[in-house]
């Protein structure tokens, strides 16, 4: 079966800060439709393997019909990627040589209606990465009382409206259940001005997303778990598409790469904590060219690590 594929975004930067040329085993722990695996897997030694790990089963299968004249040098899990440690382990490796996550939406799950992540299009409000949530946005719009919902938008989405639109929603469904994403939208109209719905609408589904697949929350415990899996001198690659994501990342980063915690008035470190990763360059954007290829690419952001 054809297929039209996500497009990853930043490859070439993604293969050379991986060291890929040299690596003999690498981890996409986003795997999606395995563009950047497939990537890996053209310019890897002869014998280098790809591991893919993905929550969501669809993914899972098209990246194996996709990758599969790779054979044994491509594996494929479905799991969550906060689990890398307890996943590459349960397939006898103990370390690898680098380790990439693309912390966006892939193209199959965004622009299939029936999972209710599009706003422009009428859908079930689901929003959910796998078949692992516990809850999806329609029980959130639905069931959350006006306080924690602003909370959500607010802190997932730095919505500035979100206490009016926690308001509308609560209003609203004192008479209806809100059970598809056009309806929602229709709040949202009512809330803002059309100059600014767009955006709006944009950082409402985005708060729900993250919120419900607790992607902020595993990108926390995956960090750590990375740097402990990669080998002496192997790399760590994250693409982050909003401010959330590429804090948690910058932050973490910085504190691996120095985490001295004596005070500044001392002449020489005493607390003894010894750096882990050595940040490599400065944060990558895609260039005029690939966003004018890939207009999805715009807001893009790579940063890379190699563990010391």
């Amino acid at each position: 079966m054809e297929y039209e594929y996500h497009t990853s975004v930043l490859v070439k930067q993604v293969l050379s800060g991986l060291d890929a040329k040299n690596a003999g085993i690498i981890c996409d722990t986003t795997l999606g439709d395995g563009g950047y695996s497939l990537e890996l897997l053209k310019v890897m030694p002869e014998d280098g393997v790809v591991i893919g790990i993905d929550r969501d089963p669809q993914a899972i299968a098209r990246a194996q019909e996709r990758l599969g004249i790779y054979k044994d040098r491509f594996k494929a899990v479905k799991g969550n990627f906060k689990n890398i440690e307890e996943i590459v382990m349960g397939l006898g490796i103990r370390e690898v040589d680098g380790i990439v996550a693309d912390l966006g939406v892939s193209r199959l799950q965004i622009s299939d209606p029936s999972r209710g992540f599009m706003f422009l299009k009428s859908g079930p409000l689901l929003m959910n990465m796998g078949d692992d949530s516990d809850v999806n946005a329609e029980t959130i719009v639905n069931e959350y009382d006006g306080e924690e919902l602003a909370r959500i938008f607010w802190e997932y989405g730095e919505e500035r409206a979100s206490r009016k639109i926690a308001k509308a929603i609560l209003k609203y469904r004192q008479n209806k259940r809100i059970e598809t994403t056009d309806q929602l939208v229709n709040i949202l109209r009512g809330v803002v001005s059309a100059r600014y719905e767009i955006k709006t609408f944009a950082r409402i589904f985005q708060a729900l997303r993250i919120f419900i697949n607790r992607e902020i929350d595993n990108l926390k415990i995956f960090l750590p778990a990375a740097v402990k899996l990669l080998k002496q001198n192997g790399y760590l690659a994250i693409v982050s598409y909003h401010s959330l994501e590429d804090r948690v990342t910058k932050q973490f980063m910085r504190e691996q790469a120095d985490p001295c915690t004596c005070s500044k008035e001392l002449p020489r470190c005493v607390c003894g904590k010894k750096p882990a990763l050595k940040v490599i360059g400065k944060m990558m954007t895609p260039d005029e060219e690939e966003i004018r290829l890939n207009p999805s690419s715009r807001s893009a952001k790579l940063r890379i690590a190699q563990k010391i």
